[in-house]
């Protein structure tokens, strides 16, 4: 079992020590309000004629106001103060949740991983085995000369090698996942004579689909000449570039790009009709939406103010309350500190990765079923509640998380309802009006309909919402 990140440590103590605090500042008012209760109950009771002049007894009354105001004052506090530690509780309560789900999801790597190594220490034996009976039953050799070994490309690969090749695959893409995403903010600068490490991620699919392969692929140095163009039917890669200081930057997908069908044919006219064919070149999108760990890193070394969690925690929950222009200075911070292009992704791009080679409105299906995503009504634990920690349900066959639900998302685009104007080569909508930008993807307060892959939504540029983030794209 991995431990558990320093951050997170530190997180929880100052947590358990402000919820004593305020337990403890919660006693003491009520330990005043007594107080003043049993003082006031002896003042009712001191008779008449124990006050002498007309001098004592407007003192007496002052006092007894001062005292009256001071015990509303308590009370009031007192309200404040529970108030305060109920929120507390249910935000403790969310971190738990968040960090059970976290274990159960180790411990499910850890028995994938031992069954890995099973499958690897079986298939070993059985080619020793293998070895052992070939050695016996092959001829000997001919003295005169040796023929050499030609390996054709339509030659049929043997079962154990392909097997074998699929269980280091396992091995190497859970070994990453644990590198990358629960060593938190940890530095991990490689030495000058060390190429990067690249992160490679694995999420188990849903029932009924082929699970989506993954290469790793070693961050490239920049260059004039652009990578080729990966071909339709290979697998995506992921791609990590790194931060000036050693830390790595967004987990990226290199998608091969293709043509596919954008919009849906609508009656009544929504802007998200007619469909039409588009054509998306290669590029880069990140795996997962930006999460606060990835923005306060920007904020701090631009000297920006954080936006808020409003309280449900930071970490790997996806960054919400930015606007159109903060996200794409992240994008140019990102793009300044790796020497490569990173960007909003334009609106057809991100539908061509959204949907990962499906045409039903939810890349998993017709209909929203149970437990696929955070929205208003998708039977999960976060729904209209808040947002979810990224990497929380399985990625679409793209490899890519939370398309659906979460947090809208940020695009490149201005607002054209009914696509007028929209280029058919997969580049963003930049020209005219401008007054409204697109955002994609749906969120956790918004019912599962506005989560489907072609559904559209706009705001003014400068518009900051609890539901509202942004992840990025970058050129191949």
């Amino acid at each position: 079992m991995a431990e558990q990140p320093d951050s997170q440590i530190y997180s929880d103590a100052e947590s358990e020590l402000l919820r004593k605090t305020l337990e403890q500042m919660r006693q003491e008012a009520e330990e005043e309000i007594q107080r003043l209760n049993a003082r006031l109950t002896e003042h009712n009771f001191v008779p008449n004629n124990q006050v002498a002049t007309a001098t004592e007894r407007l003192a007496f009354q002052q006092e007894l106001l001062i005292m009256q105001q001071s015990l509303d004052a308590k009370e009031q506090a007192l309200d404040h103060i529970t108030e305060e530690c109920r929120r507390l509780e249910d935000a403790m309560e969310d971190k738990h949740l968040a960090l059970e789900g976290l274990r159960k999801e180790l411990d499910r790597k850890e028995q994938s991983l031992q069954e890995a190594q099973s499958e690897i220490e079986r298939l070993r034996q059985e080619l020793l085995e293998t070895s052992g009976t070939a050695a016996q039953n092959a001829p000997a050799p001919a003295p005169a000369q040796t023929a050499p070994v030609v390996v054709r490309s339509g030659s049929v690969t043997p079962r154990w090698l392909l097997a074998s090749s699929g269980v280091l695959v396992v091995l190497l893409t859970v070994s990453a996942i644990a590198n990358i995403y629960l060593m938190g903010d940890r530095d991990t600068a490689p030495r000058p004579d060390q190429r990067p490490e690249v992160a490679a991620q694995v999420e188990p699919p849903p029932k009924g689909r082929n699970p989506p392969k993954v290469q790793t692929e070693p961050a490239a140095a920049p260059s004039s000449v652009p990578p080729p163009v990966v071909e339709s039917n290979q697998p995506p890669r992921i791609h990590q570039d790194r931060l000036r200081d050693g830390t790595p930057g967004p987990a990226m997908l290199v998608l091969s790009g293709g043509t596919f069908r954008m919009g849906y044919n609508s009656l009544g006219g929504e802007d998200y009709s007619p469909a039409r064919s588009v054509k998306v070149d290669s590029f880069m999108m990140a795996a997962h939406e930006v999460t606060f760990l990835e923005y306060d890193r920007f904020a701090r070394a631009t000297g920006r103010k954080p936006p808020s969690d409003q309280g449900w925690g930071r970490g790997t929950r996806p960054v919400i309350g930015i606007s159109w222009a903060e996200a794409r200075d992240y994008t140019a911070w990102l793009s300044q500190q790796t020497g490569h292009r990173y960007r909003l992704p334009s609106e057809a791009e991100w539908e061509f990765a959204a949907r990962a080679g499906t045409t039903t409105p939810f890349w998993w299906g017709q209909d929203v079923g149970s437990n696929h995503a955070v929205c208003f009504d998708c039977d999960s634990q976060w729904d209209d509640r808040s947002t979810a920690p990224v990497m929380s349900f399985p990625a679409n066959p793209f490899g890519l998380y939370e398309t659906a639900g979460n947090a809208l998302e940020w695009v490149a685009d201005c607002y054209r309802a009914r696509y007028e104007g929209a280029p058919d080569n997969g580049r963003a909508l930049l020209t005219g009006n401008c007054t409204n930008r697109v955002a994609r993807g749906g969120a956790f307060n918004k019912p599962a309909d506005s989560m489907r892959a072609f559904v559209r939504a706009h705001f003014a540029p400068d518009t900051k919402l609890n539901m509202l983030g942004f992840r990025v794209a970058r050129e191949p």
